[in-house]
């Protein structure tokens, strides 16, 4: 009886051995999938992180030049203004 007892715990250990390396198995390479993800992403945040390196070097430049651009643009919209009133002044008043 001992015997059989003995061979049964053997072949409980060895049928729970072989259960757990197929488990960790597929955690294995599920976790191998996410690797390659996170490689990815990675990669990508160091090729945005290369691109937008210039961009505080470059923040002063661009607020300067979009200033100029808006205060021509409101001299502009004053030229507009005056010379819609100019155009206004010399069309035949509708009655």
């Amino acid at each position: 009886m001992e015997l059989l007892l003995t061979f049964l715990s053997g072949v409980a250990l060895i049928t729970f051995l072989a259960v757990l390396l197929v488990f960790l198995n597929r955690i294995r390479s599920a976790l191998a999938g996410i690797n390659v993800s996170l490689s990815k992403i990675a990669m990508g945040v160091r090729a945005i992180e290369v691109e937008t390196a210039i961009l505080p070097a470059q923040i002063p430049v661009t607020a300067t030049a979009l200033t100029q651009i808006t205060e021509g643009a409101e001299t502009l919209a004053g030229v507009l203004a005056s010379a819609d009133g100019h155009l206004a002044q010399l069309a035949p008043q509708e009655s």
